[in-house]
């Protein structure tokens, strides 16, 4: 959440600051300036615009040293930007025309030096170039002509400055229909007609500046923008990829492309990292967190101005390097630690270096058993200890496996918790005391970490890279896959209390079991901190263990089978695994749709081809207003068949009262809501849906969406957006894993859309519906998704169901249209009403992502504020039981009568 929101006097404070650095980094660009270093000075210049972008002077300041270093077209650019921003400032279409004339667009620089001229009468120089070029002095009509023009332009930007748009837009308009070669005008005509919703007619307008202009990267900056907002993704991938080439130090392109997650651009950014080619974004990072330091009393009511500053995964050891882990909260009573590490297949180099990482903790109170065989190791560990008593050798017979032995060891210690530390893994000196902090703060008896993979070697500064920035644990995950790692911190009753029923066979295997048998029983927890890193020597062609896993799962599922708790009033997280679907369940699916009866017809047929059982399910399409006749034709053929049944529903559109109703219709066990625009693709999708259904602590099941390109368009809602919620993988390719798996695994998620959504009846029923009242078409389904989540459920997302969706296809986009954009606005509001602080929190995002942009694609330094709620969320009985801000019970299922 952006600093500006908060309406406090210690915002003006932070806000004073930045302003004073960015005066005193433009101090220095100055003097570098005036001694003639004009590539340092630009840097800086560029510096300063990122600090403070809404000066013009500083852009012309940056326009002249890019123009002393022969970057004429960014150069061009530059003074351009400042010209958007003040166009009757009469110095900056003089070093416009000074640029035009140097680079012989002769009829371009006339016409800003007489722009200069007429702005500024009595400054002679713009009359001087004009005589040097030959041209004439202007007449007086045609000099009153341009005074009226200028006296316009005036009135467009400040209507433009007074935040009113659609006035604007007007304004500028009438400026082009004497002058449309003004390129600057119509920009900003382009970017009124964006900021009013108008986004067709604003790209119209870009394109038309394009036109005359095609070498200029801020209106392909601004296509690109207009093209997003309309959903034309591929179109505005290219604008954005030709404004960046365009003006390369245009940083807004380089973090639209990045927001796209390409691998070509990510290439790039990186190759532009190591030439120092984001100077202003890094110079900018270390002035915030020198900033945040000097004003650290606002922590408390701000979020960190660090997490402000986005870097991509490329820059993470440049990201390491300025932000460390945050030293720990002191802890009273200090909880002894147990140290349990395989030295197993370790190299020699890299024990030597785990040790030290583990004396060198801030937290004293703990102590080391290295586990192994080999007599080389033995001495490595003996010789440690014989400095500091904490070390402990702990011999292994060779017919053992390393688990077995760790096992044994673990029960004989008295510790209080036991760190299973990874093999080839060290310590963050904070690790330690982070991990005393938490054991005394939060509920969990277990934990996870974030990690980092370090490459060191004798000649070289170690790099940080590859960091895995995990989420809460989740059960289900755990049933498909461990994206959680080998390290792990667990009480030791509670350790104890699993310890018979682990998979010792190999450590992979063993840490798996623990996490899933701790994580039905129990609650773990997440520290979104690298504290722990994999050793990797310079050189070293080890991977990720994930490909050595093997087939762990009868190993490692099949004792948790037998875990079985109660649901209860979902206040616990006991898990009701079952192994047997419920082959009776009946279903009904329930498709909305008004004009669009083909991809209907082609829905009930996909779901008739891919279910399991052909005969258990059922269809109701409500036709909400059709008019077609083709249409009425195919829907009324469609009723004749047994197992459909048609209902007319001739009213306003109301995506909650159309479910609502034909939700009171069914008398099957579970219902399915659906979208007309999809296409079921998964063989068994029925048979699915029983047995995720059929656990009582399963709430709602939802499916993967794809565009039909393949690419990913639906894994879950995440919350916590700047819009309240975002699609998890919106874009990606559809075979990505993406963050811990995710996008490949079944797992628990805070929501997911009404375009396909399962639910039992009674819980549908017990659950109040979809609230048709106050949210007619936009969040009713992340609201019920809500809903249930406080009644103790859990929403669960599925790879296994897979529909291909064409997203609105009936309806259109909402922000296009004015009514829906107003309506869509007023139900975000009602939401943020009803849930309050619940929409600002999802526990399947790590904080260390950026909070500004979508989750993913760039990382920052979490606040501290923002650090505590994640992990004393992911530490909850139920991280997933929201607080809402008011009752919704009232609301009820309003079936028509």
């Amino acid at each position: 959440m952006a600093a500006t929101r908060y309406l406090s006097p210690l915002v003006a404070v932070a806000e004073a600051s930045r302003q004073r650095y960015a005066a005193y980094v433009i101090r220095r660009a100055d003097a570098r300036r005036d001694r003639g270093d004009f590539a340092r000075a630009a840097g800086l210049y560029l510096r300063a615009v990122a600090l403070d972008p809404r000066r013009p002077e500083i852009r012309v300041q940056l326009g002249h040293m890019l123009k002393e270093l022969s970057r004429f077209q960014e150069a061009e650019a530059a003074y351009r930007q400042a010209l958007a921003m003040a166009s009757d400032d009469a110095d900056s279409h003089l070093q416009l025309g000074h640029l035009m004339k140097l680079l012989g667009r002769l009829d371009e620089a006339i016409a800003a030096y007489r722009s200069a001229q007429l702005l500024d009468p009595e400054d002679g120089a713009a009359a001087a170039e004009l005589a040097v070029l030959g041209v004439c002095p202007s007449d007086e009509p045609e000099q009153a002509e341009r005074f009226k023009l200028q006296a316009r332009i005036r009135n467009a930007d400040r209507l433009r400055d007074a935040h009113k748009p659609e006035e604007a837009a007007e304004a500028y308009k009438v400026v082009l229909e004497t002058s449309p070669d003004l390129i600057d005008i119509r920009i900003q005509y382009g970017n009124m007609l964006k900021d009013a919703g108008r986004v067709a007619e604003a790209e119209t307008a870009y394109r038309t500046a394009l036109a005359q202009r095609p070498d200029l990267a801020e209106i392909n900056l601004q296509l690109g923008h207009a093209l997003k907002l309309q959903g034309k993704r591929d179109d505005a991938l290219a604008a954005y990829r030709r404004a960046a080439a365009l003006q390369p130090s245009l940083e807004a392109a380089w973090t639209e492309l990045l927001g796209f997650n390409s691998v070509q651009q990510r290439d790039a950014l990186e190759s532009r990292l190591a030439r120092g080619g984001v100077e202003a974004l890094l110079g900018v990072a270390d002035e915030v967190d020198r900033l945040v330091r000097g004003v650290a009393r606002l922590n408390e009511v701000l979020p960190s101005l660090c997490a402000q500053i986005g870097f991509p995964l490329s820059a993470y050891d440049r990201f390491r390097r300025i932000y460390d882990v945050p030293p720990p909260p002191e802890t009273s009573p200090t909880p002894r630690i147990a140290i349990l590490l395989s030295a197993t297949g370790c190299e020699l180099e890299a024990l030597q270096l785990i040790i030290a990482s583990v004396v060198a903790q801030n937290y004293q109170a703990w102590q080391l058993y290295v586990i192994g065989s080999d007599v080389r190791h033995r001495a490595i560990v003996e010789r440690a200890g014989a400095g500091d008593g904490r070390l402990t050798w702990v011999s292994k017979t060779h017919d053992h496996p390393v688990p077995v032995a760790e096992c044994r060891s673990a029960l004989k210690l008295s510790a209080d918790w036991f760190l299973f530390l990874a093999p080839d893994y060290g310590l963050h000196p904070h690790a330690l005391g982070w991990f005393a902090a938490v054991a005394g703060q939060v509920q969990a008896h277990a934990f996870v970490m974030d990690e980092e993979t370090l490459t060191y070697s004798a000649t070289s500064t170690p790099t940080r890279c590859e960091p895995h920035l995990r989420q809460a644990v989740d059960f289900d995950t755990l049933l498909e896959h461990n994206p959680y790692g080998d390290t792990v911190l667990v009480e030791a009753g509670a350790y104890r209390k699993v310890a018979a029923d682990l998979s010792l066979d190999a450590l992979i295997t063993a840490r798996h079991s623990l996490l899933l048998q701790l994580a039905a029983t129990g609650t773990v927890g997440h520290l979104p901190l690298p504290l722990v890193a994999r050793l990797v020597a310079t050189g070293d062609s080890n991977g990720d263990t994930s490909a050595r896993r093997g087939d762990w799962r009868k190993q490692v599922i099949h004792p948790v089978l037998d875990v079985t708790r109660p649901s209860g009033n979902g206040q616990q997280r006991g898990l009701e695994v079952i192994s047997q679907e419920d082959r009776h369940a009946t279903i009904t699916v329930i498709v909305p749709t008004r004009d669009n009866a083909g991809d209907v017809m082609d829905l009930v047929e996909s779901l008739r081809r891919s279910a399991d059982r052909v005969d258990s399910h059922n269809v109701i399409i409500l036709d909400n207003g059709s008019r077609r006749p083709e249409t009425l034709a195919i829907l009324e053929s469609l009723g004749n068949a047994p197992d459909i049944e048609v209902v007319r529903m001739d009213e306003p559109f109301n995506w909650s009262r159309l479910n609502n109703r034909a939700a009171a219709m069914s008398r099957a066990d579970l219902l399915v809501f659906a979208n007309d625009d999809t296409l079921m693709l998964s063989k068994g999708w029925d048979r699915q849906l029983r047995l995720l259904l059929g656990r009582g602590e399963v709430g709602a099941v939802g499916a993967r969406l794809l565009y039909p390109d393949g690419s990913l368009q639906h894994g879950g809602i995440i919350l916590g957006s700047i819009d309240i919620d975002a699609h998890d993988g919106r874009h990606e390719p559809g075979a990505s894993a993406g963050p811990c798996h995710r996008w490949q695994v079944t797992r628990a998620v805070s929501a997911v859309t009404g375009a396909f959504l399962a639910v039992r009846r009674e819980l549908f029923e017990t659950a109040g519906g979809f609230d048709e009242i106050n949210l007619t078409v936009a969040y009713s389904d992340i609201d019920f998704a809500l809903k249930l989540r406080a009644l103790g459920h859990k929403i669960l997302w599925t790879p296994h169901i897979t529909l291909r969706h064409f997203e609105s296809k009936s309806r259109g986009l909402d922000h296009l249209d004015r009514e829906k954009s107003a309506r869509l606005q007023a139900e975000r509001m009602f939401m943020r009403q009803r849930w309050g602080n619940a929409l600002d929190t999802d526990p399947t995002v790590n904080p260390t992502w950026h909070s500004a942009e979508t989750p993913f694609k760039l990382i920052s330094a979490p606040s501290d504020a923002r650090l505590w709620r994640h992990i004393q969320l992911c530490a909850a009985a139920n991280p997933w039981l929201p607080a809402p801000a008011i009752d919704f019970t009232d609301t009820r299922v309003r079936a028509a009568e």
